[in-house]
């Protein structure tokens, strides 16, 4: 995640300046010195961003592309809501060098912009009815967590004000919870739990010296999916909420990016090869149980730093974010073949 945060409006690149170099009076070697010197700070000039494009594209479990969503656009953080109506994603402005909240039509892929100031926004979660959302910030002053409701961002409630990198990354279905990421020198990436009722009073659920990330929180509220780093490679684990220490691993060999089935049946992660595992689970009171993996299909997506897919409720159907351009200009063909990792 740390590779795609942006706490704020990236320099625009200034004009070059003239260099002039007088023929009498000033030796060669000094008018070149003075050359060198003047020239020196469009050396340290912020290049542009890269032109990447994806598009927000359907595929069935078996990985047969059934059609896509919206333009071609440079799309970060996908998130459908619950209903399955909408879905919201981070599209870069590039003018500005930041990324707004863009919503989308499921079906017609319409979409509408949700933010629009100079600031970077970049990760937004639904409520559980789909009425209410919970965004970033990041502002030159200070970086914040909004609560507003899905049709409008005014007016909206600051949940959060500080100097703190914050990614919400799942909200409890009850409304009770909010889980979030940050990050830090000393600790890397992790989740912290917000209470939306009571004091409020932020409590770290995960914090390490390894990276914790992707949090994601069952459909009934009392298990937590997520990726760390402390075996030395990133894997998905669950473990109960509040947590009391224990943990389970779900991945086999590397994963990230957990998202639960609504019927809480299944996990689905993105493994290292880009294939999307549904990882098949069973509940019973306080313990959980893995029960096999079943590899679906891999993906080609943009940046690892937000989330590439997101899942139906009846699980039948996926949402990817599909890179269809790169940073060296080669296009990758949404064709209706798997999109294979090269």
């Amino acid at each position: 995640m740390r590779s795609a945060k942006n706490a704020g409006r990236r320099l625009k690149e200034r004009s070059k300046p003239t260099i002039w170099v007088y023929a009498g009076g000033v030796p060669r070697f000094l008018a070149l010195c003075l050359a060198a010197i003047v020239a020196m700070p469009l050396l340290a000039q912020p290049q542009p961003r890269p032109q990447i494009l994806s598009r927000l594209t359907w595929f069935d479990r078996a990985g047969t592309r059934l059609g896509g969503i919206g333009p071609v656009a440079d799309h970060g953080n996908l998130e459908l809501s619950p209903d399955g109506t909408r879905v919201a994603v981070a599209v870069t402005d590039h003018a500005q060098e930041t990324r707004d909240i863009w919503i989308y039509d499921a079906k017609s892929g319409d979409r509408t912009r949700f933010t629009s100031d100079p600031a970077d926004e970049n990760w937004l979660i639904w409520s559980s009815d789909s009425q209410r959302v919970v965004l970033n910030s990041f502002g030159r002053e200070h970086l914040d967590l909004f609560e507003a409701a899905a049709r409008s961002l005014e007016p909206h409630t600051v949940l959060m004000q500080d100097s703190v990198a914050k990614w919400p990354v799942s909200w409890s279905r009850d409304g009770r919870f909010l889980l979030y990421v940050t990050n830090s020198r000393t600790t890397n990436n992790d989740i912290w739990v917000l209470p939306l009722a009571g004091d409020r009073k932020p409590y770290p659920f995960l914090q390490t010296e390894a990276s914790e990330n992707w949090a994601a929180f069952s459909p009934d509220g009392k298990w937590v999916a997520y990726s760390s780093t402390d075996t030395g490679t990133i894997e998905v684990y669950v473990s109960p909420f509040p947590s009391n220490g224990k943990r389970w691993r779900v991945s086999a060999d590397g994963g990230s990016q957990a998202r639960w089935r609504r019927d809480g049946s299944e996990i689905f992660y993105l493994a290292q090869d880009r294939t999307v595992i549904a990882a098949s689970v069973t509940i019973s009171g306080n313990e959980f149980t893995l029960n096999g993996y079943d590899p679906l299909f891999e993906i080609r997506h943009p940046y690892g730093a937000y989330h590439a897919f997101d899942v139906t409720e009846d699980a039948k159907r996926f949402l990817v974010n599909t890179l269809v351009v790169s940073p060296g200009g080669a296009t990758v063909v949404a064709s209706l073949q798997v999109p294979k990792v090269q």
